[in-house]
């Protein structure tokens, strides 16, 4: 009852803020420096290890899912849980494993979707502790041997399924509840409030009181409306006001909630973004263990993994499934312990680092940190020649990141820097070069080139957001431009016309219903275009449309500049691109040159 009356407490009818606090700023320095965690997939479905009743997971597929792929009834998947018995669990080995591997947090699973709590809830006797002849808190002792060793401790907690309860999302084989909270005639969104009600907000409070400093919540699946999710919000940060909580809070077609953005499961950006993010990734195939799932990445890969999204800003949280005895798989921590001895040679490099400036690099990637450029070289230039483009600063000294006795040579031209190599590479899978320079390292903006049909496409990863304008991620695995609201908040682009001519300029963005008609100031070097937003869907519905033509733009330099043409008190847009076409490209197209377009 204790749990159940503070929860009510909160304000029912907050408005959804959106986003809390993804603003770099303003972030705790803990989530910004660490750029490697471990995420654990743990529960009564390891001891499956991907099979039941003779039937086998797919490979391609979760084996943490094996009840909801094989339609396990609740009562049968409660005998399996019965039987949960991870004697080999050592939270001290894990831990350690995370900490050799250079990983600083750890995310355990305390529920997935079965409904399990992998902790010791009183909210449910179906838990570790009550429910099994464990008798053990695997979180509780994680937490003890985090705190000895320095690692932050954040749990995973499935908010929307629970196939276990009656009246949460997703069982469709036990109850008639498959549409619970979409409004149905049956099972609609007060039934479903049931659930939040009575388990899920309890548990998320009992875990975020009873096990000391909580790194982060990793909420997963989303919820049907940003109030559901601004709840659980200010549910957790009410309790600890510094514990991060990832964007997968809330419903998956709207507005990101909570401090930082989840990428796709395995996704990996393609350049970097204006918030926080994290990558999380399978080490396999699976989340959970599975006895058939033995396509491991190599040690390569995941170093390869780590240096991309940390260069891009990011961090990489990399999963292991333990067996359903607590045991390691062995070529998890074959690949784990080399994994951490590149990391140990080169956590530099890593840790406390900014992205990389240039956009794509050839040759491999890059970091920051002060006046030191990190340069991971994946690609070693067959005539020694390392290029960094578009540098503005001198570089006063390059040499190996592990041997700064082997100093390299400069040559420096006015918009980029030349380092020449060794004969060979000094490390796998990719060496880091430092170049120090003179000052806090300063870029000239990329210049997009037209492509061979004459034609220009200006997307997020050439932008220059300016004002609140942020390059972000939706999670139908799209990236955009969101969060403008006024005319100081801008994005901007710098374009090289070589081959002069009439164009036609469209753009594509997603809207919602209620952005309709706000409008949008475009500016090509001297053309200047105005229109009003349309709708387009809300679930993040792309579409192209025509915004003008230029008659005659002729060879040279060009800024291009869109941004909302007067306040609003929500976002413009999702600007997804825009673009510049040649008019002889349109007619050969099929598009008429003085008719609209929609795409």
């Amino acid at each position: 009852m204790l749990l159940t009356s503070c929860i009510e407490k909160q304000d029912k009818n907050k408005k959804a803020e959106y986003s809390n606090s993804t603003d770099k700023e303003n972030y705790p320095e803990w989530f910004r420096d660490a750029k490697f965690g471990m995420f654990i997939h743990w529960g009564p479905y390891s001891q499956l290890a991907g099979e039941w009743n003779g039937q086998k997971v797919p490979v391609d597929k979760e084996a943490e899912w094996i009840m909801h792929w094989f339609k396990i009834p609740v009562d049968e998947y409660r005998n399996i849980a019965r039987k949960f018995n991870p004697i080999k669990f050592n939270a001290k080995e894990w831990v350690g494993l995370a900490k050799s591997t250079g990983m600083k947090y750890i995310v355990l699973t305390a529920k997935h979707c079965d409904g399990f709590a992998m902790y010791h809830s009183k909210v449910t006797p179906y838990n570790i502790v009550d429910w099994t002849p464990f008798k053990r808190d695997p979180m509780k002792e994680l937490a003890q041997a985090c705190a000895e060793e320095g690692i932050k401790l954040g749990f995973y907690y499935n908010q929307k399924m629970d196939w276990d309860h009656p009246l949460a999302f997703g069982n469709d084989w036990d109850y008639d509840n498959y549409w619970a909270g979409y409004g149905g005639d049956i099972f609609h969104q007060k039934k479903y409030s049931t659930y939040l009600e009575e388990k899920a907000k309890p548990q998320v409070q009992e875990l975020m009181t009873n096990y000391g400093p909580i790194g982060s919540v990793w909420f997963d699946s989303g919820l049907y409306t940003p109030e559901q999710g601004q709840e659980f919000v200010d549910l957790v940060h009410s309790i600890q006001p510094s514990t991060r909580i990832n964007s997968r809070v809330g419903n998956y077609s709207q507005e990101l909630l909570g401090d930082y953005q989840s990428m796709s499961d395995n996704g990996l950006p393609a350049g970097g973004l204006d918030e926080y993010f994290e990558c999380p990734g399978t080490l396999n195939k699976t989340w959970g263990y599975s006895k058939f799932d033995t396509l491991w990445k190599s040690p390569e890969t995941v170093i390869e993994n780590l240096v991309r999204i940390v260069s891009s800003g990011g961090n990489y949280l990399l999963n292991i499934g333990p067996k359903g005895d607590g045991e390691i798989p062995s070529a998890t921590v074959k690949i784990f312990e080399q994994v951490g001895q590149w990391v140990s040679r080169n956590e530099e490099s890593i840790y406390g680092t900014t992205a990389n400036p240039f956009g794509k690099l050839e040759w491999g990637y890059c970091t920051v940190k002060g006046n030191k450029l990190y340069l991971f070289v994946r690609d070693w230039p067959q005539d020694g020649m390392l290029y960094i483009p578009r540098l503005k600063n001198k570089v006063v000294s390059a040499y190996l990141l592990l041997d700064q006795s082997k100093k390299m040579k400069v040559d420096q031209s006015e918009n980029q820097a030349c380092i020449l190599l060794p004969s060979k590479p000094t490390d796998n899978p990719m060496t880091v070069i430092v170049a120090e320079t003179n000052g806090s390292p300063q870029v000239n903006p990329m210049i997009v080139l037209q492509t061979e049909d004459g034609s220009m496409n200006l997307d997020y990863q050439k932008a220059i957001p300016h004002g609140k304008a942020m390059r972000r991620f939706n999670r139908k695995g799209g990236y955009h431009i969101s969060k403008w609201t006024g005319p100081k908040d801008s994005v901007e682009w710098f374009i090289h016309v070589d081959k002069a001519g009439a164009f036609k300029v469209s753009v594509e963005y997603g809207a919602k219903k209620e952005w309709e008609g706000r409008r949008f100031e475009l500016v090509v070097g001297n053309s200047t275009f105005s229109m009003p937003v349309q709708y387009t869907g809300d679930w993040f519905d792309y579409f192209k449309f025509p915004v003008g033509y230029i008659e005659h733009l002729s060879a040279g330099d060009y800024k291009v500049t869109i941004r909302p043409k007067e306040s609003n008190d929500d976002y413009l847009m999702w600007l997804r691109s825009i673009s510049i076409s040649p008019v002889e490209k349109i007619k050969q197209e099929g598009w008429g040159v003085n008719e609209d377009f929609h795409k």
